[in-house]
């Protein structure tokens, strides 16, 4: 046992009691790595530098951000969220730092931003790598001297905001590439965690299948005692696992609402050919355009299966995500719809 603050992390192979740490209400695990990095969460917390979170689509980031938010000062409790990757580049500037009224067409009142909402709580930037890079000296000099300034504006204006930033890219790379500011990732980076994937935390597959199989049968009103053969157990842990917790989630999903009886078979286990779902070419076409590109039904399935997650997608097909979002305005797909479906 692991006593930090007098709150109670369980080690070894017991996982972590939710009930206990009402924080860590979604983090379950009996993997000791990444419950060392819970137990240290308590020590973020109660600093107000910045923190970078890095890992593979569905490793946790967003859920580790809000246990810190949650952990740390009561001030810092209210927390703003914004997903970088869903920001064109004319719109980001407006979206993190606010407009005034008349600094563009269309802006017929103003806007306060993301970082004037959070003022005095704290935000969350998810997949800070895909920032425009015209908007990242702008974000440095929010975060170092905690500064913005409203587009269309012409003065200053001072934010206090605790920051955490998340990625499931690999920045040091896009660094190499010339896509990403070495001084914001190193101002970003004070504080650094980095979320292990699935694979690597074998002790966790059967216990989050369980998890997994017995929330989908008390939503869906199925046999609450279902088990898992030793062969669909064994298939379990065979499997690498691509798209980490969230995969797993919807492999077992799948297996409780079409199995039969109270037992899960290797058969009943349906996992998506991530492989095969590639793009048929890495070409592009001269608009920018890459050869593959989904049928609407295709799409929508896609983004059902990573839980509205489009970074995890446009991993997954290797397509910059601004692509799937326009493949989104195309078909009129509603991606907030299909976000708040996985919610239910």
């Amino acid at each position: 046992m692991i006593m930090i603050d007098h709150r109670v992390v369980q080690g070894n192979d017991d996982p972590l009691d939710p009930g206990r740490i009402p924080e860590f209400t979604d983090i379950i695990t009996a993997d000791l790595h990444l419950t060392e990095i819970l137990s240290s969460l308590f020590i973020y917390a109660d600093s107000d530098l910045p923190i970078l979170l890095t890992g593979e689509p569905g490793t946790g980031k967003e859920l580790v951000a809000m246990a810190i938010f949650a952990l740390g000062d009561a001030r810092r409790r209210s927390c703003q969220r914004l997903n970088c990757a869903s920001l064109t580049e004319s719109l980001a500037s407006s979206e993190l730092f606010g407009h005034v009224r008349g600094a563009f067409t269309g802006a017929d009142h103003a806007r306060p931003g993301k970082f004037r909402l959070a003022h005095g709580g704290s935000l969350f930037l998810d997949e800070v790598g895909e920032l425009p890079l015209s908007i990242q000296p702008k974000l440095l000099r929010a975060v170092e001297q905690g500064e913005i300034e409203p587009v269309g504006g012409d003065a200053a204006v001072k934010v206090d905001v605790r920051l955490v930033a998340a990625s499931n890219q690999d920045l040091v790379r896009l660094i190499a590439q010339g896509r990403f500011r070495q001084d914001l990732y190193d101002r970003l980076a004070v504080l650094a965690i980095h979320l292990p994937p699935l694979r690597e935390r074998p002790a966790d597959i059967l216990l989050l299948a369980g998890h997994f199989a017995q929330e989908t049968a008390r939503r869906y009103g199925r046999d609450q005692s279902l088990q898992f053969s030793v062969a669909a157990q064994r298939r379990l842990q065979k499997q690498p696992w691509p798209g980490n917790v969230r995969e797993l989630k919807n492999v077992v999903t799948r297996a409780v609402l079409f199995g039969e009886g109270g037992l899960i078979r290797e058969e009943d286990l349906a996992f998506t050919p991530y492989a095969t779902l590639q793009p048929q070419s890495s070409r592009v076409t001269g608009e920018g355009v890459p050869a593959f590109r989904p049928s609407a039904a295709q799409l929508k399935e896609l983004l059902d299966s990573e839980g509205g997650n489009v970074c995890a997608l446009s991993r997954r097909l290797q397509v910059c995500s601004k692509t799937i979002y326009r493949w989104l305005r195309t078909y009129h797909i509603d991606l907030m719809g299909i976000r708040a479906a996985e919610l239910v």
